[in-house]
C-alpha cells in the first residue's frame, strides 16, 4: 500500500476484528500491522498508531501471560473472576480443544454460581469447540429455562441458538426451512437490534444453503444483510442477484 490513510484504516479494522474475535490471532496480527506501518515515513498519524500498537502489544503480552499462570493452576483453586477469565479466554481461542475445555469451565461456573448467563455461554462454547449435538440438547434446556427463570438478554441468547440450528441442519432441506421459519416467529427475536441470523460468520453460508434449496427469500434477506455490512457475496450468490436485478 502506498496510501498511508488507507493503511492506517486496514490496520485499525485488523487490529480490532483480531481483538474482539480470536485471542490467539493477536499477536500475528499485530506483527503484520507493525510491520505494514513502519515502512511510511514518520507522520503524525503514524507515529500515533504505532505508539498505541506498542501499549497493545505489551497489554496482550501481560494478559497471555497471566492466563498462562492461571491455565498451570488447579482451576478449582482459583478466585471466582480468575474461573471467568480463563473460562472466556478458552472461549474466545481458536482453538477446538481450547474451547472444548472452556465450555467444561463454564459448565462448573454455572453449577458453582447458578448464574444462567454462564450455562448459555456453556452451550454457545459448547456448539463452537464441536460439540454440536449435545449442545443442541442443551439449547432445549435453556428454552425451558427461558419460560420461568428472569434473564435479561434472551433475545440474543435465542438469535444465537436459531443460528446454530439452522446450520446444525443445513443439510436438511426441510428442517433448515423450518428452523429458519421457528426464529422468524420468535416474539423474543423482536427485542433485539440485530437482524437474524446474528452471527454474520453465517449470513454467506446460509445465502448459499437458500439459494441451492430455492429459498430465495431467504437468500435475498442473506444478500440484503453482506450488502449492508459490506462482506463478499459468495460468487454462485452473487451471480443469482445480478440476474435478479437485470430482469
Amino acid at each position: 500500500m502506498e496510501d498511508v490513510q488507507l493503511a492506517l484504516y486496514i490496520s485499525f479494522l485488523e487490529v480490532e476484528c483480531a481483538t474482539t474475535i480470536y485471542v490467539d490471532e493477536v499477536g500475528d496480527v499485530l506483527k503484520k500491522v507493525r510491520a505494514r506501518l513502519e515502512r511510511f515515513p514518520e507522520a503524525p498519524p503514524v507515529v500515533s498508531f504505532l505508539r498505541e500498537l506498542k501499549k497493545l502489544e505489551s497489554l496482550k503480552k501481560r494478559r497471555r501471560n497471566r492466563l498462562d499462570k492461571l491455565l498451570a493452576m488447579d482451576f478449582d483453586a482459583l478466585q471466582l473472576s480468575e474461573k471467568k477469565d480463563v473460562a472466556y479466554e478458552l472461549a474466545d481461542s481458536k482453538k477446538p480443544e481450547h474451547k472444548a475445555l472452556g465450555a467444561q469451565y463454564f459448565l462448573r461456573l454455572y453449577q458453582e454460581t447458578n448464574d444462567l448467563h454462564l450455562f448459555c455461554n456453556y452451550a454457545s462454547t459448547l456448539y463452537g469447540s464441536g460439540g454440536k449435538k449435545q449442545a443442541l440438547e442443551v439449547y432445549e434446556r435453556i428454552e425451558e429455562l427461558f419460560r420461568t427463570e428472569v434473564y435479561p438478554s434472551k433475545g440474543w441468547v435465542m438469535l444465537g441458538i436459531h443460528a446454530d440450528r439452522m446450520d446444525f441442519h443445513k443439510e436438511d432441506r426441510h428442517a433448515f426451512r423450518a428452523h429458519w421459519e421457528a426464529a422468524k416467529a420468535d416474539p423474543l427475536l423482536k427485542e433485539v437490534t440485530c437482524e437474524f441470523p446474528g452471527y454474520l460468520g453465517y449470513v454467506a453460508d446460509f445465502a448459499e444453503v437458500g439459494l441451492k434449496y430455492g429459498y430465495l427469500d431467504l437468500c435475498d434477506e442473506m444478500v440484503a444483510l453482506l450488502k449492508k455490512e459490506k462482506l463478499p457475496i459468495p460468487p454462485k450468490v452473487k451471480e443469482y442477484d445480478e440476474g435478479q436485478r437485470s430482469v
